[in-house]
Parts: C-alpha cells; structure tokens; sequence
C-alpha cells in the first residue's frame, strides 16, 4: 500500500506546473486501479484547506473535489498515531504535520509515502518516502 500526501493530490487538481499535474493525476489514477493507494482524515483536511485558500473554487467544488479522493481508503488516526509522529519528529527533526503523516502511513501497514516534501528515498520508522516528481 502507498500513502498519498497531501501535495500530490493538490497537483492533480489545481497544480501550476502542467507536468506535475500529469504525473500526480496519472499516479493516482494507477492507485485507484491497483487499489493500492490510502490516505487520512489530515490529508483530506489539508486538501481542503489548501483548495479553499488557493483554487478559487466554491465550496461545492471543493466539496465535490475532496468527495472524489475520499474513495481511497482512509486510515484511523488515534491517540498512537500522534505519539508515533511526536517520536518521529523527534527522531529525525521532520515537520510535524509531515511526521504525522508517515505516522499514520505505518499504522495503515505502507511501507511507501508518495510526497514532494519529506525527502526523495529518506526511510523514516520504516516507511520509505518517495517523491513521484523527481527525475
């Protein structure tokens, strides 16, 4: 299974660059086909933060957009996954919102992150990041 950060979604919905918005729309399109791709409820919120401040949508097209995504699988976020990304943090001097990610990409059993932000090939408690926008 791979986690997919928040980043990537906002490419293939409203990216500036033409070739990310290609990538990241082809990857996920691949991930609904392998069903292999998963998410959280904080990528989902970040989305929708980052949609209302920066796409000039109206709500229902947001709505309508994060609706869309919600058909991945989205893990349960609990009190273990903020502990486990307080610790990740810690460890390896990650962004928080970043550590929680990886934190709750491990508990959805992933061992793959697809995200712009954490470090092409970084490992971090087990999950391995990887930038689908490089190279």
């Amino acid at each position: 299974m791979i986690f997919i950060d928040t980043n990537v979604l906002v490419y293939a919905m409203v990216g500036q660059d033409p070739a990310k918005m290609r990538r990241a729309r082809a990857l996920l399109a691949e991930l609904r086909q392998a069903e292999a791709g998963v998410l959280s409820l904080q990528v989902l919120r970040e989305l929708a933060s980052v949609l209302y401040r920066k796409s000039g949508w109206t709500d229902a097209q947001v709505r309508k957009a994060v609706e869309e995504v919600m058909a991945f699988p989205c893990v349960r976020e609990s009190m273990a996954t903020l502990k486990r990304g307080m610790a990740l943090k810690a460890r390896h001097g990650l962004q928080f919102y970043d550590a929680l990610v990886v934190a709750a990409a491990a508990e959805a059993g992933c061992d793959t992150v697809y995200s712009e932000d954490m470090g092409d090939g970084a490992v971090y408690g087990g999950v391995r990041v990887v930038n689908p926008f490089a190279g």
